[in-house]
């Protein structure tokens, strides 16, 4: 039977659409080798093919108790208690609505980069820290308490901004040779992705699959390049804080960030912020990789939030490790629930589970169009 009819014959094509499961049940796992034995299907060259057309409820049954298994798994069953297990099933079935329907905005931050070996930013302004000859231990400790801004003026008052902008480059502006999870991150929509990163990850990740260079949005632009994008569905990517390649567009010091967001209280209307106030409000954004700590761009949602009001701001979602602690968590939780946002957690320090998560959602978009 060649492989054309298969995929017509009998609604075949819904076998196709489960590639992980089938993978499963051909490989030498010991589980699917037991399951298989106990269905009768004996060594075949393809035994998911066997077993979906020799017995499609058995086939069914089995699906089923897979992909439950894998969902539980990556929502952190066994690893988070039954509350936190249970509110991340909730939003995670929520997320799948709008993800169907093509109507969610992956906001990527440094952590999706990392996983292609690049360095999170705040490595990176160590780095540049210790060149400059700081006491990196103060600096850290100045970091976590998010003085990202003026460490990053010290450092170019120090050494210049030419040295600066050149170990930027060297950092950012390169070819990785992994970049698995950024192309899971790009297949969650056809339209809008924004991200914070200078790097050209998600860039290298889309022309992987065979798409052209996607349409970069700059942050000083007239919304009209956004809107069309977001409403016509089109794929267009929103480097907040400027491409690693055009360095008249980063955003880095503290007198950049109040130029483009405004001097403490974001100011909506310069260009930034009104764009970050468009994809906020039309469609729901799953933030990946990203701390959502007091920055900036939080600032930009929360003024949203406060003149919005709660009940009329999209739900939007977040992909999250757990703080190490109960109590940072609920905070945290409650937090990001007034913003709008519903985080999925994942055990502390875990952060392979970010790839599980994706991968589970994606499976269950792609089985269900």
């Amino acid at each position: 039977m060649s492989v054309g009819k298969w995929c017509a014959d009998d609604d075949h094509a819904a076998y196709e659409h489960r590639k992980t499961f089938n993978a499963w049940l051909d490989s030498d796992d010991d589980e699917a080798s037991s399951l298989l034995k106990a269905l009768g299907i004996g060594k075949v060259v393809a035994p998911s093919k066997a077993l979906f057309a020799g017995d499609r409820v058995a086939y069914g049954e089995e699906l089923e108790r897979f992909q439950t298994r894998r969902l539980e798994f990556a929502l952190g069953y066994g690893r988070l208690d039954d509350h936190w297990f249970g509110k991340n099933r909730a939003h995670f079935n929520a997320l799948l609505e709008p993800l169907k329907v093509q109507h969610v905005v992956p906001f990527v931050g440094a952590g999706i980069s990392c996983a292609s070996s690049l360095p999170t930013w705040t490595a990176h302004i160590l780095h540049q820290a210790k060149s400059a000859g700081f006491d990196l231990a103060t600096v850290l400790n100045r970091l976590q308490n998010g003085e990202h801004e003026a460490i990053i003026d010290e450092t170019i008052a120090s050494r210049g901004q030419g040295l600066f902008l050149q170990e930027m480059r060297d950092a950012f502006d390169r070819t990785v040779v992994d970049v698995s999870l950024a192309t899971m991150v790009v297949q969650l929509t056809k339209s809008v992705i924004v991200t914070t990163n200078y790097d050209r990850v998600l860039e290298q990740a889309l022309i992987g699959l065979g798409e052209s260079s996607p349409e970069l949005v700059t942050a000083t632009e007239d919304n009209a390049r956004i809107i069309r994008a977001q409403s016509n569905g089109q794929r267009a990517l929103l480097k907040v804080h400027g491409d690693i390649r055009s360095p008249a567009s980063y955003i880095l010091s503290g007198s950049q960030y109040d130029d483009s967001y405004g001097v403490g209280i974001p100011d909506m209307k310069l260009a930034l912020p009104r764009k970050l106030r468009h994809v906020f409000e039309h469609g729901s954004i799953l933030f990946l990789g990203c701390s959502l700590v007091e920055d900036r761009t939080l600032s930009v949602f929360e003024s949203l939030v406060i003149e919005a009001g709660l009940a009329n701001v999209p739900r939007h979602f977040a992909i999250l490790e757990t703080p190490s602690n109960e109590a940072d968590l609920v905070a945290r939780n409650a937090r990001l629930a007034g913003l709008s946002i519903d985080a999925i957690w994942y055990p502390h320090a875990a952060h392979e589970y970010v790839q599980l998560i994706i991968s589970e959602l994606l499976e269950q978009v792609i089985s269900t169009t």
